[in-house]
């Protein structure tokens, strides 16, 4: 069981003091998966149109908050999808910012896009620049036609570097700090 309590043991950083990256997606999935953390289970939401899919493993980084009111979201770029339920350690290398219609406004949903060190594809990329020059954009047409999917507004923003995702995260986790510390 990964309950609300089990989640609110989950530190931010790992002992290393990489981010933790927890799974819900797996890169190359066709279904919307959520993490229902009253059931303690993961729940299906919906299916992606053929031909669309997940194009990197996709959660929530623990024990922070976003400007959305959830935990900051959380593209984990692999070689390879990892399982839903993963708990990664992951270095921040950019911001996917985008904006998206909630209750008739636009509000800021950013991405943080983060490497494990280990990977064997992405393990050497540390900052944004050494992302392939698609990349992000890639990310902003899946999270447009994502949207669009479900009916909703989305402005894909310019893209952050390594330290702005830096800043978003220790905002993030200062933020979950000062709400429930």
């Amino acid at each position: 069981m990964i309950d609300a309590e089990h989640l609110a043991r989950l530190p931010a950083r790992s002992e290393d003091g990489l981010l933790h990256g927890f799974i819900e997606c797996p890169k190359g999935n066709t279904h919307k998966i959520d993490l229902d953390k009253k059931l303690g289970i993961f729940r299906w939401a919906l299916e992606l149109p053929e031909g669309l899919t997940f194009p990197a493993n996709f959660g929530f980084i623990p024990a922070t908050l976003a400007e959305d009111g959830d935990a900051l979201d959380v593209m984990v770029l692999t070689g390879s999808p990892l399982p839903s339920g993963t708990l990664v350690g992951v270095r921040p290398v950019a911001i996917l910012r985008m904006e998206q219609e909630e209750n008739g406004e636009m509000v800021r949903n950013d991405r943080l896009i983060g490497v494990p060190p280990l990977s064997q594809t992405f393990g050497h990329v540390e900052r944004l620049d050494e992302l392939r020059d698609t990349m992000l954009w890639e990310l902003g047409v899946f999270f447009r036609t994502y949207n669009e999917l479900i009916n909703r507004k989305v402005a894909i923003l310019d893209p952050g570097d390594e330290e702005d995702a830096a800043r978003l995260a220790d905002t993030a986790i200062a933020a979950k700090g000062d709400r429930h510390g």
